[in-house]
């Protein structure tokens, strides 16, 4: 069974959102967390991250409302809905219960129109800031949009571990789907080894996935020519983790903001590990400190 957050501030996108993942997880036994988080009211007027027009109190019971109606509506017992309300910030709230519960995966839906508060475009900074897979849901995708195209977008040069892959590899195999593998090829970008690149395969296995290759300057000028030229019902990317306090205070913010992609969005965190046995020459020459 998959444990899957979704993030919801009640408006047309998170709700849009939700019917997304539910015909995107039809096939899988799914518990989903319905999360919507409302600041305490003695910080409110300093968090300018929340702009929920609604107390509180109608929040939860208008939550309470959609999960009773999920539960109505469903047809088998593969899905399973209970809801959340917590007061507190929205990026604290969703770390903690992180920690608490194995979630398989977090779902978004941002608003476009909104630039200023976390279901807004920078809800896409979420992505480095949450130690989860992310599925981002554009406002303008069918419900019902097939998945036979996915596409990864990642410096496979820099994956050190193929097994955070096994979401993805997971859902291609479910939906039946043909995977491609995206490099952009960046000025000064370190080439894959093939050493590297034999282990990604044999991972992927028995899956034989093509490759394709783009020129750009940077890497998200590359996804976006790549989005308008092919047929994409699904894009994953590898994004760098970055603490919360690195992404406040970095220039990076606003190109993170700028970049929500037209089409379904996969995200999968990266924790740095290494499954790779390192080289005999390594392990001769490390220290161990006692």
């Amino acid at each position: 069974m998959k444990k899957i957050l979704l993030l919801t501030d009640l408006s047309e996108a998170s709700r849009h959102a939700l019917a997304y993942a539910r015909s995107f997880f039809r096939d899988t036994v799914a518990d989903f967390h319905l999360l919507c988080v409302h600041p305490i009211a003695s910080r409110s007027h300093h968090n300018p991250l929340f702009a929920f027009k609604t107390p509180p109190s109608v929040q939860s019971e208008e939550l309470t409302k959609v999960v009773d109606q999920l539960r109505r509506e469903a047809t088998n017992d593969w899905h399973t809905f209970c809801s959340l309300a917590c007061p507190g910030q929205l990026i604290d709230v969703v770390e903690q219960l992180l920690a608490a519960e194995p979630y398989d995966f977090v779902v978004i839906g941002p608003q476009p129109e909104e630039t200023t508060t976390l279901f807004g475009n920078s809800a896409i900074a979420l992505v480095h800031e949450l130690k989860a897979n992310i599925l981002v849901v554009p406002h303008q995708t069918a419900v019902e949009h097939p998945v036979h195209q996915v596409v990864l977008a990642a410096d496979f040069s820099l994956l050190k571990n193929a097994k955070l892959l096994s979401p993805l590899k997971e859902l291609v195999t479910l939906k039946g789907a043909t995977l491609t593998l995206l490099t952009i090829d960046t000025p000064n970008k370190t080439a894959i080894d093939s050493e590297r690149e034999t282990h990604i395969r044999q991972f992927l296995m028995p899956f034989e996935p093509a490759t394709d290759r783009i020129r750009a300057d940077f890497a998200r000028q590359g996804i976006n020519a790549y989005l308008a030229s092919h047929q994409v019902d699904l894009l994953v990317t590898i994004p760098k983790y970055n603490d919360r306090t690195q992404t406040l205070t970095s220039s990076r913010v606003t190109r993170l903001q700028a970049f929500s992609p037209a089409v379904p969005l996969l995200t999968l965190y990266d924790d740095n590990s290494n499954d790779q046995p390192r080289p005999v020459n390594e392990l001769s020459t490390a220290t161990i400190d006692l």
